[in-house]
């Protein structure tokens, strides 16, 4: 029988180099060799090795080839989770974290939100910062809704620490992770006042007689309006499907369109671009608005303080 001098998988965590665990949480955030190696000091050739290491030690490929990138194997997923909290956790008692002051602290705070929310909610965040930390700032990244080859995508970009905070209708997240419900809005119609014929009532003919604006990620999937149109055998005419909020209101406010959005996407623009609110004839369903962190960061100072700002802000009922 051949033979190989091959090491055998780990029985025991003593036997595995834990600077092995900091190239798995690399591999993790940047999907590839030479930028994982790059993260934390190691040439192309050491991180390869390392990989390698890896995959000898846990008897799994962990992460394979994919469009672009390394996609972890389910295996992959499991253990780069455990060690990126486990390192956390370390981090946490081998440094002690300093006291956070937003008077002068010149922290940056990394937040997922959609359009909707950086349009809205954002710059009444803003005004709140510049008042009790001028020094704070914020980088705002898209957060999509749905999943990837990967899964959901919220939990992986907390997990690989490319937001520390998500706002937006969140669904359902991992038992890693807290969310927090900050308010409910109903949804409202919008057209132009132009196009806007008073003098006919706004019901379901009304509705299903006009041309829609569709705002969504996914064009393929039914929406809840539409399932709510088709349970009474009824279907609605889409002109243009977009992923924006925001894109939605300007195409209405320059067409005949008529698009429906959750009312506090509406009201902070409805004067300047001349826009007409009504009710929505569809069956009421409100649109969340939640904020969402990772369970490890749930004692940072800096961050609790930060959603302590957004609770106050939204709480004001200023949007």
């Amino acid at each position: 029988m051949h033979q190989t001098n091959a090491p055998a998988p780990i029985r025991s965590l003593l036997s595995l180099d834990l600077n092995l665990l900091k190239a798995l949480q690399a591999l993790w955030q940047c999907r590839g060799i030479t930028t994982a190696g790059r993260m934390i000091g190691l040439s192309q050739p050491a991180m390869s090795h390392a990989l390698q290491r890896l995959r000898l030690a846990f008897a799994d490929e962990l992460f394979v080839r994919g469009p672009g990138a390394l996609v972890p194997t389910p295996r992959g997923t499991e253990l780069c989770l455990a060690a990126v909290a486990a390192l956390a956790a370390l981090e946490r008692v081998a440094v002690p974290a300093e006291t956070f002051d937003p008077a002068f602290s010149a922290r940056r705070f990394r937040i997922g939100m959609n359009d909707y929310v950086s349009a809205t909610l954002l710059p009444q965040v803003i005004e709140a910062l510049a008042d009790e930390a001028p020094q704070i700032s914020l980088e705002v990244i898209h957060l999509p809704r749905g999943q990837n080859q990967d899964g959901p995508v919220l939990p992986r970009l907390l997990d690989e620490g490319r937001i520390e905070l998500a706002l937006g209708q969140i669904d359902d997240t991992p038992p890693r992770c807290q969310r927090q419900n900050l308010r409910e809005d109903p949804h409202v119609c919008v057209m132009s006042k132009q196009a806007w014929k008073a003098m006919r009532p706004f019901d379901m003919d009304a509705f299903i007689g006009l041309r829609h604006v569709r705002v969504s990620s996914f064009p393929e999937r039914l929406s809840w309006m539409d399932k709510a149109l088709e349970a009474r055998g009824l279907t609605r005419r889409i002109a243009v499907t977009v992923p924006h909020f925001m894109a939605a209101l300007h195409l209405v406010a320059r067409t005949e369109l008529v698009t429906t959005l959750p009312r506090s996407a509406v009201a902070p623009f409805a004067d300047a671009l001349c826009l007409h609110v009504l009710p929505s004839p569809l069956p009421e369903r409100l649109h969340r608005l939640d904020m969402a962190w990772l369970n490890a960061v749930d004692s940072d100072q800096g961050l609790s303080w930060l959603r302590g700002v957004i609770v106050r802000t939204v709480s004001k009922g200023r949007l």
